[in-house]
C-alpha cells in the first residue's frame, strides 16, 4: 500500500498541482475572511458554550475571542470538504473509465488495497491543503480585523492555539468523510460525469433546498451532517451526534465501496 500512496502523492506533488493548490488556499482565505468579517453582526448574541447556528451569521463576539483567528476558516471549511468530494470523484472515476485502475491491478491485484491506498494518498495531500488554508485564513483575518475594530490580542494565546488545532482536526475528519463519499460514488458509477452529476445534485441543490423547509434535514442528510461536524458542532446538530452519525454514514459508504470494487469486474 505504501507504493500506492507514494504514487498518488507523486501525482499531486508536481509544480502545477502544487501551484494550483497554493492559489486555491489563498483564494479560500480571502473569500472566507471577507464573507465572515463583512457579515459579522453585533446583534447576534454569542452565549458562552452555545454552538453556532448554520442559519445565522457569525457574531462579532466570536471574532474577538481566542477562537476568532480561525473562525473564518471553520465557517468556510465546508467548501474545502465539498471540493475534496468532487476532486475525489473526478480522480477515482476517471481512473476507472480510462483504464488506469485496471493497469494498477496488474501490479497489485488486491483491489481493496489499491482503492484504500489511493484514498490515503489523496487525504495526505488534503491535510497539507487544509493546513495551508488555515494559516492563510489566520493571516487574512489579521488583516481584516482592524476594519471591524476586532481585537486580536486573544488570538496569540495557548487557548487560541488549541482552538486552531481543534478546528483543523474537525475539518480533516469532515474532509475524510467527503472523500469516502466521493470514492463510493466513483466506484459505483465509474464515470466522472455521471458520478459528479449525482454528487452535485444530492449534496448541492437537493439537501440545501429541502433543509430550508425541513429543519430535521440538518440532522440526517450526509452533507449537512459533515458540515456541522466541520464546524465542531452547531445548534442544529451537536458535535457528539454529528460525529456518531458521520461515522455511521461513512462506515456504510466505505463498506459499499470496498464490496463493489471487490466483486465487480474491471473491464476497462
Amino acid at each position: 500500500m505504501t507504493r500506492i500512496v507514494r504514487a498518488e502523492l507523486t501525482r499531486f506533488l508536481r509544480r502545477r498541482p502544487v501551484t494550483a493548490m497554493a492559489v486555491a488556499a489563498v483564494l479560500f482565505a480571502a473569500i472566507s475572511t471577507w464573507a465572515v468579517f463583512s457579515s459579522a453582526s453585533s446583534s447576534v448574541s454569542a452565549s458562552a458554550g452555545t454552538a453556532p447556528s448554520r442559519r445565522s451569521g457569525v457574531p462579532l463576539a466570536a471574532l474577538v475571542g481566542h477562537g476568532g483567528g480561525t473562525e473564518a476558516f471553520a465557517v468556510g471549511a465546508s467548501f474545502v470538504g465539498f471540493l475534496v468530494f468532487v476532486t475525489v470523484i473526478a480522480l477515482m472515476a476517471s481512473d476507472f473509465s480510462a483504464g488506469t485502475f485496471r493497469s494498477l491491478l496488474l501490479r497489485d491485484p488486491h483491489r481493496r488495497r489499491v482503492v484504500v491506498g489511493k484514498l490515503a494518498g489523496i487525504l495526505v495531500v488534503a491535510a497539507g491543503l487544509v493546513a495551508a488554508a488555515e494559516v492563510a485564513t489566520f493571516v487574512a483575518s489579521l488583516v481584516a480585523a482592524p476594519a471591524r475594530d476586532v481585537g486580536t490580542d486573544a488570538w496569540f494565546s495557548l487557548a487560541s492555539l488549541g482552538d486552531g488545532v481543534r478546528d483543523y482536526a474537525t475539518v480533516m475528519v469532515g474532509v475524510a468523510g467527503w472523500a469516502i463519499f466521493g470514492t463510493t460514488l466513483a466506484v459505483i458509477f465509474r464515470s466522472a460525469p455521471l458520478a459528479l452529476g449525482v454528487g452535485f445534485a444530492w449534496a448541492g441543490p437537493f439537501e440545501n433546498i429541502v433543509v430550508d423547509s425541513w429543519g430535521a434535514g440538518y440532522r440526517f442528510f450526509p452533507g449537512q451532517v459533515l458540515a456541522s461536524l466541520i464546524r465542531g458542532g452547531t445548534s442544529e446538530l451537536a458535535m457528539g451526534r454529528a460525529l456518531m452519525t458521520a461515522t455511521l454514514y461513512t462506515g456504510l459508504a466505505g463498506l459499499v465501496a470496498l464490496t463493489v470494487v471487490a466483486r465487480r469486474d474491471v473491464t476497462s
